[in-house]
């Protein structure tokens, strides 16, 4: 029986304590503002749980042998708990009506439950938490305990512990600690290589008739507050906490995280609990709001999957500083330690280029500044221009890809995780994004940004491109494409085709600008970039319809896959092979071929898409949670849509499903949230856009009876209503703008426009 429970299109519930799948409700109920981010750890303490807190931008490196990682934080979240000295846990005695329930709309954690045991002690605990999305810094906690039974001698104690690690990794000095005013613990530290000085505050403000202290401890420092509770006595506290680094926009000296910190706390104290969650909720409500997005569906949980993936795009991405960017776990675990991926660009970026742009601006942003380590990474490579990393932390970080990955089944070996080393598609991604965020918007500034960045991304294809004299053509040789489960392949067709669009681009933009003085820079480029734009080599559909993923991938052995495709486990493939017979197989990770075909359809006969996808789609896992939002929109344009409703219906289970409850122990999967926002507005909604205006060519699943969703199109809000007869749009604000419904233009103006289908 699993303990998950979903309540309504904003609600899930922990039915009953689960020490079993503790890193599930930790990650999908994880808090945040984009700032910060927690786990949704219990109060108290257990084994296996992973306590993180971690602030955008806090890199560390532990050692020179690992690499820069987000750094976890001192935890403000955990109580100690004592009953007449004996320390409390749900492990021990008996517990009844229990209930944690997450609320994705306030981003408010509620536990209630009733702890009791033969000794005749019966407690009713309340535990209440949120991150403020008004005041970016805030934590707060709320604990509400009743004495049900016998008289106790209650102590609860919080406050700063600086013991934690990423799963061993310390990445704190153990600093100064000090206790303001008799109320205030505070600590000051640093990051031990990266030298980031952060400040930690908290106070605990208790029910009346409670003993206080404070103790210190290495690494550690706590209020300790001691009851005598007789029957029908409420204790209750409030924890108020306040984090502050100097990466900070804000910062502006040493008095920001002392006396300017402590005089933050001492005035977030003179309001409660429920004011200061009013904020924040009002806070979400504007997003919720601004850009409603809402599915009048036979099953509710269609609308909790979508509300799940917008409220986790939010606080995962940390938008409100262009020196930041999103991780591939946001800030939900410790998996791909922080680090940003490829999945920012191709997932998650469009849903702000969409409908906040100006928060997306500031992701483009991270990849501007990200240029001089780009180059310096392509230096170090041997190539020349810039190649941004396959994962990248702190904008001089660089590339911070680990060398090495899980345990070689075959061997017994740790097997070396190549990504970094040869999966350079991201550079291309990288130029793919801003065109998309460009085309979306017309941003000035960032076109103008652009040249010297896609002029440096096509001279980097231009070093990494092999010219092949018998063929006449430049080949993109010893590569990783999206499919990660082939290595060390020649002319994957996703690498070179996104190549060619970067070479194009760095074209056109060398065009505009060539009587510029930014352009004499690339004078003696240019040419060798046209060179390579038109010779380079760009796999061809054969005889039989297919496009090659790779020289190699259509002559592999092939082998059934029907008990890996029936696990609800991802990976399962490698308890019985490892990565070097699966390179030799046709096995496909995620989408390749048909991510390419879906991005650049317009260059691809509907023909060519359902015979590649005939070819393809029974060959993939999906063991990359990418994969089945690309899946799921390539499946609606070759009208496959009572498909691709399975294949969004699946993508509840990468996290919010209970088919397989440790999927998210590592944190939740960021592009698959960017990527359920894609399926509902740009697959099922059919929102697109030309160079002129917005496309609508709608799929609405057999059980939705109406979609409602909000996009910004350069400065013009649109609301867009989908029945099963007809479609409305309504500009919010802006100017008016041409539409495309179904292959007909329309005039979207003041008055809005109503089209039957």
């Amino acid at each position: 029986m699993s303990s998950i429970k979903y309540l309504d299109e904003w609600s899930v519930e922990e039915s009953f304590f689960d020490p079993n799948h503790l890193g599930k409700y930790e990650a999908i109920m994880a808090q945040g503002n984009g700032y910060l981010g927690i786990r949704n750890v219990h109060e108290e303490e257990y084994p296996h749980e992973q306590r993180n807190t971690f602030i955008s931008g806090i890199f560390n490196r532990f050692s020179e042998s690992e690499v820069s990682e987000l750094a976890n934080f001192p935890d403000v979240t955990m109580f100690e708990i004592r009953i007449d000295g004996e320390l409390f846990s749900l492990l021990k005695g008996e517990n009844s009506n229990y209930s944690r329930n997450f609320n994705y709309q306030t981003g408010e954690s509620y536990r209630s439950f009733i702890w009791s045991d033969n000794l005749g002690r019966k407690l009713h605990f309340e535990f209440r938490k949120f991150v403020s999305m008004y005041d970016k810094h805030l934590i707060m906690t709320k604990v509400k305990i009743k004495n049900l039974g016998i008289a106790v001698n209650l102590s609860v104690s919080s406050g700063i512990d600086g013991t934690k690690t990423n799963s061993g990794s310390q990445h704190f000095e153990e600093g100064d600690k000090r206790y303001f005013d008799n109320q205030f613990l505070y600590l000051h530290t640093t990051t031990t290589v990266s030298k980031i000085p952060v400040a930690i505050a908290s106070c605990l403000k208790s029910s009346s008739g409670v003993k206080s202290r404070p103790v210190m401890a290495r690494r550690k420092m706590q209020e300790v507050n001691s009851f005598e509770m007789n029957t029908g006595e409420i204790f209750s506290t409030t924890k108020y906490s306040m984090m502050r680094t100097e990466r900070d926009l804000e910062y502006s000296g040493d008095n920001y995280l002392v006396d300017d910190l402590i005089s933050s706390l001492k005035t977030v104290t003179q309001e409660d609990y429920t004011i200061h969650l009013e904020k924040s909720a009002q806070a979400w409500a504007k997003i919720w709001n601004q850009k409603a997005i809402s599915i009048d569906s036979e099953d509710f949980l269609d609308q909790l999957l979508l509300n799940f993936a917008r409220y986790h795009i939010h606080v995962m991405s940390p938008i409100h500083d262009d020196r930041l960017n999103i991780g591939a776990k946001g800030m939900s675990g410790e998996g791909y330690k922080g680090h940003t991926f490829w999945d920012t660009e191709i997932f998650i970026l469009p849903y702000f280029s969409y409908t906040f742009p100006e928060f997306a601006k500031n992701l483009v942003n991270y990849r501007m500044k990200g240029l001089s380590a780009a180059k310096k990474n392509a230096k170090i490579n041997g190539y020349k221009g810039a190649q941004y990393p396959w994962e990248s932390a702190w904008l001089s970080d660089g590339e911070v890809t680990p060398k090495w990955g899980d345990i070689d089944i075959i061997t017994g070996e740790p097997t070396p995780i190549l990504t970094g080393e040869i999966e350079h598609h991201v550079t291309a991604d990288v130029i793919y994004g801003i065109a998309d965020y460009l085309l979306a918007t017309q941003d000035a500034e960032v076109d103008e940004k652009l040249f010297e960045v896609v002029m440096e991304a096509a001279k980097f294809w231009c070093s990494r491109s092999t010219y092949n004299r018998e063929k006449d053509h430049y080949e993109i040789l010893d590569v990783i494409g999206p499919d990660e489960y082939k290595e060390h392949v020649n002319n994957n067709a996703y690498t070179n085709y996104l190549a060619k669009f970067t070479l194009d681009r760095a074209i056109d933009e060398y065009n505009k600008k060539a009587n510029s003085e930014m352009a004499v820079g690339f004078q003696k480029d240019i040419d060798v970039i046209r060179e390579v734009a038109r010779k380079i080599y760009l796999p061809q559909i054969n005889e039989q319809g297919i496009l090659p993923q790779d020289d190699t991938y259509l002559q592999k052995r092939k082998i059934d896959l029907t008990k890996y495709l029936n696990d609800d486990k991802v990976n399962t493939l490698f308890l019985d092979y490892n990565l070097e017979q699966v390179n030799n197989m046709q096995i496909s990770k995620q989408a390749d071929v048909l991510l390419l075909m879906l991005m650049f359809s317009n260059k691809f006969s509907l023909k060519a898409m359902r015979e590649n996808w005939n070819y393809y789609y029974p060959k993939t896992l999906h063991d990359s949670s990418l994969s089945l939002s690309t899946h799921c929109n390539y499946a609606l344009l070759i009208s496959e849509e009572e498909l691709a409703y399975q294949l969004f219906k699946k993508s509840f289970d990468i996290d919010l499903g209970s088919n397989n409850m440790a999927s998210s122990d590592m944190g939740i999967h960021s592009a698959s949230m960017g990527g359920i926002w894609q399926n509902v507005v740009r697959g099922f909604g059919g929102f697109a856009l030309d160079k002129d205006g917005i496309v609508i060519n709608p799929k609405l699943p057999a059980a939705w009876r109406s979609l409602i969703y909000t996009v910004v199109f350069r400065e013009s809000t649109v609301k867009v209503c989908i029945t099963r007869n007809n479609i409305k749009l309504k500009i919010l604000n802006g100017a008016p703008i041409k539409v495309t419904i179904r292959g007909k233009e329309y005039h979207l103006g003041d008055c809005g426009l109503t089209v039957t289908i």
